[in-house]
């Protein structure tokens, strides 16, 4: 007979193979699917609820990109040897991503550059890092 809790791990990594980057994949759909709505001025109208809530704008941003960031370092694991060593090749990819898109915004007429929201995106990418290199040393992924 075998102990059932003993499989457990093995179960956990074969789950996990599958489902991390399903979710990844959803919600990068999801994440460009808002930056779309927000391009085309339409923000106001799914989102609006942020403009009551202090700061609702740059917590918006950190949830969004500290979400995007755990998921995508969950998934897409590594470093560089170019990269300080804090700093994993994931995160790296976000960072030039998304400086582009903020840095875009100031040729879109209905968005607006700021650079608030570039730092809520940098703490964003950094507390996302910080929970999957966390995750996986603790799941030994």
């Amino acid at each position: 007979m075998t102990d059932p809790g003993s499989s457990s791990p093995a179960l956990t990594h074969r789950v996990l193979r599958w489902l991390l980057p399903t979710l990844t994949l959803g919600f990068i759909v999801v994440f460009l699917g808002i930056i779309l709505i927000a391009n085309r001025g339409e923000g106001d109208r799914w989102w609006a609820f942020l403009k009551s809530i202090p700061a609702g704008d740059k917590l918006g941003h950190v949830g969004l990109v500290g979400l995007l960031s755990l998921l995508t370092n969950l998934t897409f694991p590594g470093t560089h040897p170019r990269l300080p060593r804090w700093l994993t090749r994931t995160t790296f990819i976000l960072l030039v991503l998304l400086t582009l898109e903020e840095l875009a915004q100031a040729f879109l007429p209905h968005r607006t550059c700021d650079f608030g929201d570039w730092v809520a995106d940098l703490i964003g990418l950094g507390l996302g890092q910080t929970l999957a290199l966390r995750f996986r040393r603790a799941l030994k992924l």
